[in-house]
């Protein structure tokens, strides 16, 4: 991966903002893919950024801004690169999360017998706690912040021992 400058610093990718809104989520997606390739990132490393930045991105749009469409709702997106991987740092300005532990420390029942039972939700932030190292969310100066690293050789990590 050719993420690191030269003098093996982090090294600023990506810097967007755009519409808290799907089709804005989806284009963004679709640049930081082409960046990250641009930019010598390994496919896994592109392919769970991916992952996650939908995640989370979609979370934004569902929650933060969850009523009609807001022409001044916006998300705000930064990705550095180094040696070790990916550190990602989302902005929005939306509702923010209740207090307390972030949510998700496990992911929902599924019957495969009964695939009608399937929960419609749920997984966001299993698959978050999962996928990411150093999974944080803040609240400041009336905006929701979220930062998390993905490493570039990714190692299976427990849910409950990842996010705050």
């Amino acid at each position: 991966m050719s993420i690191q400058d030269t003098q093996g610093l982090r090294r600023r990718l990506v810097n967007l903002r755009f519409a808290a809104s799907g089709a804005a989520v989806r284009e963004a997606l679709m640049t930081v893919d082409a960046t990250l390739a641009a930019a010598g990132a390994v496919e896994d490393l592109r392919m769970r950024a991916q992952i996650a930045l939908a995640e989370a991105c979609n979370n934004i749009v569902e929650h933060a801004y969850p009523l009609a469409p807001d022409p001044d709702a916006q998300i705000r997106l930064d990705i550095s690169g180094d040696a070790g991987g990916l550190q990602i740092t989302l902005r929005d300005r939306g509702r923010s999360m209740p207090e307390g532990p972030l949510p998700g420390r496990t992911f929902p029942c599924v019957d495969p017998e009964n695939p009608d039972t399937l929960p419609e939700g749920g997984f966001g932030w299993p698959l978050l706690r999962t996928m990411t190292r150093a999974l944080s969310i803040s609240r400041q100066n009336g905006q929701n912040i979220l930062r998390f690293r993905l490493l570039l050789a990714d190692r299976t990590n427990p849910v409950d021992e990842n996010a705050v």
